[in-house]
C-alpha cells in the first residue's frame, strides 16, 4: 500500500465514525481485526480489546448508545506503507448527563488489503474519567 492510499482509508474510517454510519465504518475492517481501546472499561465499558468486527461492532453500539459524536478533528495523519497513527480531537455528548467529553485521541492502524486489521486506541484516561464523571477526583 502506498502512504496516500492508507491516509485515504483512515479519513474514510474516521470520517464513518464522526457520522455513525456502521455500514460505511464496516467496510474498512477485517473479520478478524484486533481492536484495542486503552482506558477503564469500569467506566467505558464498550472499550478495551476485542477481537473480530462482530465484536468491534457491538462495542460501537454500546458506544453510540451511550454517547454522541460532537465533533472529530483530525490533526495529524502519519502514514507508513500498510501503517498508520493518528492524532484527532473528540467531543462526545454524555447521553445520560448532557456533559461533553473533550479529548485527545492517538490511535495506531495497521491495514491489509484495504482493510484494518490491528488498532491500538490511548487517551488521557484520567480527565476523561473526571470529565465522565463531572467532577475533579481527589489523589
Amino acid at each position: 500500500m502506498t502512504d496516500d492510499t492508507t491516509r485515504g482509508i483512515i479519513g474514510k474510517v474516521h470520517d464513518a465514525f464522526a457520522q455513525g454510519d456502521h455500514e460505511q465504518f464496516a467496510r474498512y475492517y477485517d473479520d478478524d481485526v484486533d481492536w484495542t481501546f486503552h482506558a477503564p472499561v469500569s467506566v467505558f465499558p464498550f472499550l478495551g480489546r476485542r477481537i473480530g468486527k462482530a465484536a468491534v461492532f457491538s462495542s460501537l453500539g454500546e458506544l453510540y448508545a451511550g454517547y454522541k459524536v460532537e465533533a472529530l478533528a483530525v490533526q495529524l495523519v502519519m502514514a507508513d506503507g500498510d501503517r498508520a497513527a493518528v492524532i484527532s480531537e473528540v467531543a462526545l455528548q454524555q447521553r445520560a448527563t448532557g456533559r461533553t467529553i473533550r479529548c485527545r485521541v492517538a490511535s495506531f492502524y495497521r491495514l491489509r488489503d484495504g482493510r484494518v486489521v490491528e488498532y491500538e486506541g490511548f487517551l488521557d484516561s484520567f480527565d476523561a474519567v473526571e470529565q465522565a464523571f463531572g467532577h475533579y477526583i481527589e489523589v
